[in-house]
């Protein structure tokens, strides 16, 4: 006779947009496409068309805005699929630009983090791409925190426990055909 045995299921959550960081408040984090480096006003187009070597520009925000916090982009990747399980490529990885394309703006001292990149040959070989970002969450009075700690190149422990970690997927980018660019060549004469 086999000995009493117990099974458990684990439901883990890919994205989370609604969470909480003790003693400040709930907050929903928010990554978005902007058409330029002013990040007024976000692209809402489904799916987001671009030509090769488009500058992209893209924000992560916590909403509302809360300025007691600050939001740190760890990480971002893109893949052709959005459960990331094939090849993915870094644009950033521990805070740090992986790619040379990447501009980061802002990472680690507001509610937001922003940059951009460029439409890389990544789009010329699959239809479509998708964004993933891990960013981390922490209070803007925890001078230990991993927000503080900017781009580091070998993975530092933050030695605060005050801190949430989100996991924000955006896409589809698709490549424009040819006559989409050339009727915007077009215009623009």
């Amino acid at each position: 006779m086999e000995r009493d045995s117990s099974v458990e299921i684990l439901y883990e959550a890919k994205e989370i947009t609604n969470a909480a960081i003790t003693g400040t408040g709930r907050f929903n984090t928010t990554m978005a496409f902007y058409p330029s480096r002013s990040f007024y006003y976000p692209i809402t187009d489904f799916p987001y068309r671009v030509n090769l070597n488009q500058q992209l520009y893209v924000q992560v925000q916590l909403t509302p805005a809360e300025p007691s916090l600050h939001l740190f982009m760890d990480s971002c990747v893109a893949s052709p699929n959005h459960d990331y399980s094939s090849r993915t490529y870094d644009l950033i990885r521990n805070g740090c630009r992986r790619d040379n394309t990447v501009n980061i703006y802002r990472n680690g001292n507001r509610y937001f983090a922003q940059f951009s990149f460029s439409a890389f040959k990544f789009l010329r070989t699959h239809n479509q791409v998708f964004l993933k970002c891990d960013v981390i969450i922490c209070p803007d009075n925890d001078y230990n925190s991993r927000c503080r700690q900017g781009c580091s190149y070998r993975r530092k422990r933050s030695t605060s426990s005050d801190h949430h970690t989100e996991v924000l997927i955006l896409g589809p980018i698709t490549l424009k055909g040819p006559e989409e660019a050339e009727a915007k060549t077009e215009d623009k004469e």
